[in-house]
């Protein structure tokens, strides 16, 4: 009797499975009314390879440079001290204009696992891992600085008794080096082991390279409909602070995680009225939770560079977005999907007790972004089906195109990804 019964029960299983395959071929991700059945378990890979990132979109939705902001003219605005020698130059004082050039490398792999835990409600957890690589070459262009450092600053022959002094007067201009230690422990022009100019604390500007985990995610999708032609679902889950945030003293670090809490809700709506065609529709909110933070707070939201460093109270801004995907399914065993992505970010809220700017970091925090995307899928649907059952385990394979094509105070990015998962 248990031996009729075990054939019975294992197809009945692959049932399930390829009902919950039917919107799986071309997708890379969850966005899909659909959940796992009683029992099954799924491992999710996904590998994105992104192209070199070295633009941005600004606040009015225009590309710049991915380091714009860190390419300035080095007057009183970047180094207050040096409204001093305004007088002294007739005009505003400058070490000249600095030249930096960024350009982003970035992988990243993303593992699901899933279970379903009911018929209609299923649990998954999304770690994602990233390996990062920021490039940048810097330099100092002193080619129109008006003040330069005083060669002769602590001999009784100084007659500034200051530091810095107008190039007219004799004074010679700061090299990349010069810089790096203003950025970093200060400048000692008389080379007395002693800064003359106090610095800004920070590591030496220079290529960052790191791998890390990222925020992971765990939530529960419930399928609360199922009538033909529409399915839907909800799903709600916490995005744990899990990853790094990036180092306040590094210029050029990257964050691998966002430092806080969210707590995410998402609605999904499959339309399966039309043969080989299933569309959806997925709404997200993230609440992000708020926490406290110690950063350095500029003066202004372009001038990045700042002496101001405090443990603030923030709470970013939540996010909205919504997906619009459509699958074709051309053969039983492959498929085509089209999806449009928006996302938008609210305004950050930053307060603290020290009287700083708190508002350069509020400025530009809001961000937009648009996306398509294209894949190409493959599974074992038709073949782990059949009588024959050529397939032994169900899996699939999709490969994806993705282009971030308008956005404001986001990056200039696209990618290719590799998706690979199975049933079980």
């Amino acid at each position: 009797m248990k031996m009729a019964i075990m054939p019975r029960i294992g197809r009945i299983a692959r049932t399930m499975i390829i009902q919950w395959l039917v919107f799986t071929n071309a997708l890379a991700d969850d966005n899909s009314a659909r959940v796992l059945p009683q029992g099954v378990s799924l491992v999710d890979a996904t590998f994105y390879s992104y192209f070199p990132i070295d633009k941005r979109y600004g606040p009015g939705g225009d590309t710049e440079d991915l380091a714009a902001d860190l390419n300035a003219h080095l007057d009183s605005r970047v180094f207050p001290a040096l409204s001093a020698l305004d007088a002294l130059v007739g005009g505003q004082a400058t070490l000249g204009q600095s030249v930096v050039d960024a350009n982003l490398l970035y992988r990243q792999s993303d593992v699901y696992l899933a279970y379903g835990l009911t018929d209609q409600l299923a649990l998954v957890m999304k770690i994602p891992y990233f390996h990062i690589r920021n490039e940048i070459q810097a330099g100092l262009d002193a080619s129109h600085a008006n003040v330069g450092k005083n060669p002769l600053f602590g001999t009784p022959a100084d007659a500034y008794r200051s530091p810095l002094i107008p190039i007219a007067a004799g004074g010679t201009p700061l090299s990349d080096e010069d810089i790096q230690d203003l950025l970093g422990p200060g400048l000692d022009v008389n080379q007395d082991g002693v800064p003359d100019i106090p610095g800004y604390g920070y590591e030496r500007f220079k290529t960052f390279s790191g791998s890390g985990i990222g925020d992971i995610e765990l939530y529960g999708k419930y399928q609360f409909y199922d009538q033909d032609p529409w399915r839907l679902a909800v799903a709600s889950g916490l995005r744990l602070p899990t990853g790094a945030v990036r180092d306040i003293d590094n210029l050029a670090a990257v964050d691998f995680g966002e430092g806080q809490t969210d707590v995410m809700f998402r609605m999904h709506a499959d339309y399966l009225g039309m043969e080989n065609l299933p569309l959806n529709v997925t709404v997200r909110y993230d609440l992000q939770l708020p926490d406290r933070l110690t950063l350095r707070i500029p003066d202004a939201v372009d001038q990045p560079i700042t002496r101001n460093i405090e443990a603030v109270e923030r709470d970013l801004g939540d996010l909205f977005g919504f997906d619009v995907t459509g699958l074709y399914q051309f053969t039983p065993e492959w498929s085509v999907a089209l999806r449009y992505s928006f996302t938008r970010k609210f305004q950050d809220a930053i307060d603290g007790h020290l009287g700083f700017t708190y508002s350069a970091l509020e400025q530009e925090s809001e961000s937009e972004n648009q996306r398509v995307a294209l894949t190409v899928g493959y599974s074992t649907l038709q073949l782990y089906k059949d009588k024959e059952k050529t397939a032994k385990i169900p899996f699939y394979a999709n490969l994806s195109y993705r282009q971030r094509f308008a956005g404001e105070n986001t990056v200039v990015s696209r990618y290719v990804a590799l998706s690979l998962g199975v049933l079980f």
